[in-house]
């Protein structure tokens, strides 16, 4: 958690990075916790320092004003699927499946998985997994639209690459205010968000990305943004 909250600080300074990309090395994107390990925790207390180091590490990942996508390669389980759930964009493969299983063994979702899958599913499937702890699988995911994509295992990194390359190429300011105004939506009234669509939109107005943009569609070219 740590070596993540450390790489969400790098990334987040780093010029030369537009878009960030996670995924697993294996079978699994992240197979969650490891339970013989959380079993030995010395009470409540001691549990929830625990869970408050992964939220923390989690909420950087979902605070980050560059976008993220989770290329799902595998299972994703447990605070597997919560960080999955904290990225912007989510690809993955026709074999994986994503599961809160935490029930079973007398506990919850802590890594914000009882908040954002509620968020992200219509409420009925989001309580149909956290209360059986039963994993949805690619299609269903796809179906219920809590990922973007459903590709073969092979083509999962390829395709979040891709994506994030697409991203790259975009007005990097842009891109930043629409992840911000997508996260207003969710946490405030329609008139709220409305007004901080005008001041985004009227702050937008004034990039020279933006007088690139409309130049480039004028001249029938390809834009070059500079973030500023």
């Amino acid at each position: 958690m740590q070596d993540l909250r450390d790489a969400c600080e790098l990334l987040s300074v780093d010029p030369a990075v537009a878009a960030v990309v996670f995924t697993g090395e294996g079978r699994a994107f992240s197979a969650g916790a490891d339970i013989a390990e959380i079993s030995q925790l010395d009470g409540p207390q001691e549990f929830l320092g625990f869970i408050r180091e992964i939220q923390g590490a989690y909420d950087r990942i979902d605070e980050l004003a560059k976008p993220t996508i989770a290329a799902i390669n595998g299972i994703a389980f447990g605070g597997g699927c919560e960080l999955a759930l904290a990225c912007d964009l989510r690809v993955m493969a026709t074999d994986a499946a994503l599961g809160v299983p935490e029930v079973k063994i007398g506990v919850l979702p802590g890594a914000g998985g009882t908040q954002r899958l509620p968020r992200l599913l219509p409420e009925a499937v989001a309580k149909q997994m956290l209360l059986f702890g039963d994993p949805l699988p690619a299609e269903d995911a796809l179906r219920h639209g809590i990922v973007n994509e459903v590709v073969p295992a092979s083509e999962v990194l390829h395709t979040a690459v891709a994506w994030a390359e697409r991203l790259a190429a975009l007005p990097p300011l842009a891109v930043r205010e629409a992840k911000e105004l997508v996260r207003v939506a969710g946490d405030s009234d329609l008139r709220s968000g409305l007004r901080a669509e005008q001041q985004a939109v009227a702050l937008l107005f004034g990039t020279d990305d933006r007088e690139e943009g409309m130049r480039a569609f004028l001249e029938k070219r390809q834009a070059s943004f500079t973030g500023r």
